[in-house]
C-alpha cells in the first residue's frame, strides 16, 4: 500500500495526466455504477487502487487519503502564505452550515424518510441490511430503479447543501460558476430525482399514497427553498455533465 507521500504524489502524478475532464468529480452524485464518464474522472482512476472495502486494508488505505489530502493542503497554505490564524479569523460560529434552516430542513427530512423506510421496506436497501426481502416484482423495473434511487440520494441531498452552505459567498451577487452554486445544483439534481422516485413508488405503492404525498411536498419545498437560497445554481456548468 502506498504511504500518504507516496499517495500525494500519485495524486499529482494523475492531476497532470491527459483525457480527463478536469473537475467533474466535484459537482457529481458520486454513483460511479451508473456514470458515463469513469473512464474520464481522476477520482475514479485513483479509487480503482483501493483494496475491497471489507477488512482493515481499507480503512489503512482510508487514512493514508486523508493524510495524503492533508499534505496537499499544508504545502499550499505554506506556498501562499497562509497560517491557521488566518482562517480561524475568518471562521465565525454563526456561519455553521448546520445552524442554517434549510440544512436543518433537508437533513430531518432525510432521517424521516429512512424511519418510514425501514419501516415499511418497500424494497432493496443498503448492503449491509441484506436480510431485508424484496418486495418489488421482479419485472417492475420502473419501481426497483425508483427505489434504488430513494435509498441513494436520501442522505446525499443534506450533505450537499451544507457545503454550498459552507461555502456560500456573501459577496459577487450574479457570479455562477462558483463551488457554493456547483454544490447547490447537484443537490437539486438529486431532489429532481427524488420527488420523480417517491413519486413512482407512491404509483406502485397506493397504500402509502398519503405518507408519500407528505414526503413529496416536504422535498418540493426544501427544493423550492434552495432555490431561493441559490438562486444562480441551476445555472452552473457543471464539468462534463452540463454542455
Amino acid at each position: 500500500m502506498l504511504s500518504p507521500s507516496e499517495m500525494k504524489d500519485r495524486m499529482l502524478d494523475l492531476a497532470k495526466q491527459d483525457g480527463f475532464i478536469d473537475g467533474i468529480f466535484n459537482y457529481c452524485d458520486r454513483w460511479c455504477d451508473r456514470c458515463e464518464f469513469t473512464q474520464q474522472c481522476r477520482n475514479h482512476a485513483f479509487g480503482e487502487e483501493a483494496p475491497p472495502p471489507e477488512g482493515p486494508a481499507f480503512w489503512d488505505y482510508i487514512h493514508n487519503v486523508f493524510e495524503a489530502t492533508m499534505l496537499m493542503i499544508k504545502e499550499s497554505m505554506v506556498k501562499l502564505e497562509i497560517s491557521q490564524e488566518d482562517i480561524d479569523k475568518y471562521t465565525h460560529e454563526d456561519d455553521d452550515p448546520a445552524k442554517h434552516p434549510l440544512y436543518h430542513r433537508a437533513h430531518q427530512l432525510a432521517f424521516t424518510m429512512h424511519a418510514w423506510l425501514e419501516k415499511n421496506k418497500p424494497g432493496p436497501i443498503s448492503c449491509e441490511e441484506d436480510e431485508i426481502v424484496v418486495s418489488v416484482p421482479e419485472n417492475n423495473n420502473m419501481l426497483s430503479d425508483a427505489i434504488d434511487i430513494i435509498y441513494y440520494y436520501n442522505f446525499f441531498v443534506s450533505a450537499k447543501i451544507y457545503r454550498a452552505l459552507l461555502s456560500d459567498d456573501n459577496y459577487g451577487e450574479g457570479i455562477i460558476q462558483n463551488d457554493s452554486n456547483g454544490s447547490a445544483k447537484i443537490a437539486l439534481v438529486a431532489l429532481d430525482r427524488l420527488i420523480a422516485a417517491w413519486s413512482i413508488l407512491m404509483e406502485n405503492q397506493s397504500k402509502y399514497e398519503d405518507e408519500i404525498l407528505k414526503f413529496l411536498i416536504s422535498l418540493a419545498e426544501v427544493r423550492n427553498q434552495a432555490e431561493t437560497k441559490f438562486p444562480y445554481a441551476r445555472k452552473f456548468i457543471r464539468p462534463g455533465f452540463d454542455r
